[in-house]
């Protein structure tokens, strides 16, 4: 039996290939989402001893962990668990980092505010999605700030929760190039910030519309993966991997 860690774009690509595939599996999430597939959907934050148990006794052979890039503490505590259990990593494409004047790529959100700081960037359009927030209330209780997150009432609540201003949050997914130009042009911040989400994320048409208007970006690097994962990036790697 697989265990798939899902809620992403790649969750229901792995679901997909393993319906079709006629391979049950179980689906989980952090929150419950609508889930159409054919395997057993089961939802809730997981602790390592929990995970340990729920690989016993569900006699899971295979874990795929398909979930954010910046899931970080997932991927470690999944990492740190179930020593018997293959893990696989399906993980989406990364475009090449780009190097120009205006584009930065930084190791942390400690080293993006000291940038901010270091550069004078004075207000600041974030599209790294509600989880950041908090990371950024020290720039944006002093600086004007802009938060795009999903239209959801979690992530409203989550935004109330650190006290950030309703009327300076943005709703939607990220968009075209010519979207995001739009966007970036209305508000002219001094600065933009996001993660290295890579393609799914649309991390390329971000780095187009900074550079187009001449706006500087931010973005934090991906958090690098335990080498306990096997790292496959296409459904036919998947497939060969759980056989």
């Amino acid at each position: 039996m697989i265990l798939v860690f899902g809620g992403t774009t790649e969750g229901k690509q792995v679901a997909q290939a393993l319906d079709q595939s006629h391979v049950p599996y179980y689906y989980t999430t952090k929150t419950k989402v609508a889930f159409e597939g054919k395997g057993i959907p089961i939802f809730g934050e997981m602790t390592k001893v929990m995970l340990e148990q729920f690989c016993v006794e569900h006699k899971i052979t295979h874990i795929i962990n398909a979930s954010h890039p910046f899931a970080e503490i997932l991927h470690q505590m999944i990492a740190e668990s179930v020593w018997d259990v293959m893990l696989i990593r399906f993980q989406r494409g990364f475009p090449i980092r780009k190097k120009a004047n205006n584009v930065f790529y930084v190791d942390s959100f400690e080293d993006a505010l000291t940038l901010f700081y270091a550069n004078n960037y004075q207000s600041l359009l974030a599209l790294s999605g509600v989880q950041t927030i908090m990371r950024l209330k020290p720039y944006w209780k002093k600086y004007p700030a802009w938060f795009r997150i999903l239209d959801r009432d979690s992530s409203r609540a989550i935004a109330a929760q650190a006290d950030f201003p309703e009327d300076h949050l943005l709703f939607g997914y990220p968009q075209s190039k010519a979207n995001e130009i739009a966007l970036f042009d209305k508000l002219a911040p001094d600065v933009i910030f996001t993660k290295e989400s890579g393609t799914n994320g649309k991390l390329e048409e971000k780095i187009q519309a900074a550079c187009a208007l001449d706006i500087p970006i931010v973005i934090v690097k991906k958090p690098e993966i335990s080498n306990r994962y096997l790292c496959v990036a296409t459904v036919e790697e998947l497939l060969t991997s759980i056989k």
